[in-house]
């Protein structure tokens, strides 16, 4: 059996004023034909699961091509262009193959596309014609489109929140598609989708936990698939929405009952997704109040995860003011920083403007301070966490500044604090400290969960709120909950 892989993954933020262009995707994951295994083998991601699953079950991998960038700002079109043209061109002289598994996102943007993943089904499907199978993994924060859903044989999407369980998504696809060629089963799909999106929500606890389990509950009673969508809120295209995925093994009944019964539990549980975080002051207060460390305090409405820059200054400037024992702030994007450091080397003490060249009247403008130089760095180390592991990182320059009794890293590069390493890898161990500050909205859990004492999150004015009324949609269908009061679904038993 001979199985196509490939992978066009973006998470566009449309409010982030800058496009993406085809470099930001060659910055971080761009690979063709065999060097897409070279790249994802032994990774804990869709692809690094896709070739894991063909191997145990004997299948012939064919790598066609993989990209991926950092969330930002709507895709260019050329770019998009470009991998879409990879992708087809790979299909195409893949010779005689069985089925077609892709790692897409559900949230993409493109000029002039606001679904991009709907296009790149379409466009593989009038490639392949309508029988073949083709399985697609998707983020959890998806919009699963109708486009989607049509041109696919299955949408199968991550059920955890941080996003730990890419790899087994991406080993299930492969499973599925080899029992769909082999007629052991035929998959059936029933989408709901929900006027209404929620702000990113782990599914460690709290009401999406409840939901990841009422879904699993159904898989136990013999679903092939079935999960919670909870859609991209940091973008502002019309298709978004919070959806639910039920298939089903040839029987759409059951499919329609599964994923009914997920939607209502959704439905009915909407106003528990209100989150009420602290601002950057009463977070360091509480944190200074705990009894043990470390306590890590998210960023959440800085969150490059999301698209945002990584630049904002409110939670860094309320740590230089209370200037506690035992902090540090990792990190904070600023490339002139960073030269400026690495040009001063170990051991000096600089002048320096530290963030804020992005927004700086929603992101907080930049901090001029006088810092210590402690170590410099190239940015490159490996993942350790769950999500992600095996997976090499290269930030470029970076340093590690002192400025009173606070820790401060700078970076070059644009990425989400997921795991401790990125803190050792400039002299910082984490559990020696009081409190650990990042930015993030949930993915640090996967590498800082079990080594928190405590976690704070704190929502200051930022590109990736959790308070979405913060956010100016122009674009999005209304009404939708929660922007929206008396909002109406067609609730069924």
């Amino acid at each position: 059996m001979r199985i196509v892989i490939g992978q066009i993954t973006h998470e566009t933020n449309t409010m982030f004023g800058v496009p993406t262009s085809v470099d930001e995707f060659r910055r971080q994951d761009w690979a063709l034909g065999q060097d897409v295994i070279k790249l994802h083998d032994g990774v804990r991601d869709y692809l690094g699961g896709m070739i894991d699953a063909a191997r145990k079950n004997d299948i012939e991998v064919v790598p066609t091509f993989s990209a991926n960038a950092v969330p930002s700002g709507v895709i260019m079109r050329s770019a998009f262009d470009q991998m879409l043209g990879h992708l087809l061109t790979g299909i195409k002289n893949a010779g005689e193959i069985d089925a077609i598994c892709l790692a897409l996102h559900g949230a993409g943007s493109a000029e002039g596309i606001d679904d991009i993943e709907g296009a790149i089904l379409k466009a593989v499907r009038e490639l392949v014609g309508p029988e073949l199978p083709v399985i697609v993994t998707l983020d959890l924060h998806c919009h699963m489109t109708t486009e989607m859903v049509e041109q696919s044989t299955a949408l199968m999407i991550v059920h955890e929140y941080p996003h730990i369980d890419c790899y087994e998504c991406g080993f299930s696809a492969i499973e599925l598609a080899y029992r769909t060629v082999r007629r052991e089963v035929s998959p059936v799909m029933r989408m709901i989708s929900l006027p209404m999106f929620i702000p990113p929500t782990t599914t460690y606890s709290g009401p999406a936990y409840e939901i990841k389990q009422r879904c699993k509950h159904w898989e136990e009673k013999g679903l092939l698939h079935v999960s919670f969508g909870h859609g991209f809120p940091h973008t502002d295209v019309p298709v978004i929405a919070s959806n639910v995925m039920a298939i089903a093994d040839g029987d759409a009944k059951l499919a329609e009952e599964a994923a009914m019964d997920v939607a209502n539990q959704v439905w009915n549980s909407r106003e528990e997704f209100r989150p009420r975080y602290p601002d950057p002051a009463t977070a360091l207060t509480k944190a200074k109040e705990a009894a043990h460390g470390p306590v890590v305090i998210a960023e959440v409405s800085d969150n490059t995860g999301g698209g945002a820059p990584g630049c904002g200054t409110h939670l860094l400037k309320a740590m230089l003011e209370a200037d506690l024992p035992n902090s540090a702030f990792g990190f904070i994007y600023d490339p002139v920083a960073s030269d400026q450091a690495h040009a001063a080397g170990p051991g000096a003490t600089i002048s320096i403007e530290i963030g804020g060249q992005i927004d700086p009247d929603c992101l907080g403008a930049p901090i001029q301070v006088e810092a210590y130089v402690k170590s410099v760095t190239d940015g490159r180390f490996i993942v350790q966490s769950e999500m992600g592991g095996g997976k090499q990182i290269d930030l470029g320059k970076m340093a590690r500044l002192v400025i009173g009794n606070v820790d401060i890293i700078i970076g070059s590069e644009r990425y989400q604090t997921i795991d401790p390493e990125l803190f050792l890898l400039h002299g910082i161990d984490v559990t020696r400290y009081k409190i650990i500050a990042l930015k993030s909205q949930n993915h640090f859990l996967s590498g800082f969960g079990t080594l928190a004492a405590e976690v704070i999150r704190t929502d200051p004015p930022g590109w990736t709120p959790s308070d979405l009324s913060h956010l100016d949609y122009q674009r999005i269908s209304r009404p939708i909950w929660p922007l929206d009061d008396n909002v109406k679904w067609d609730q069924k038993s």
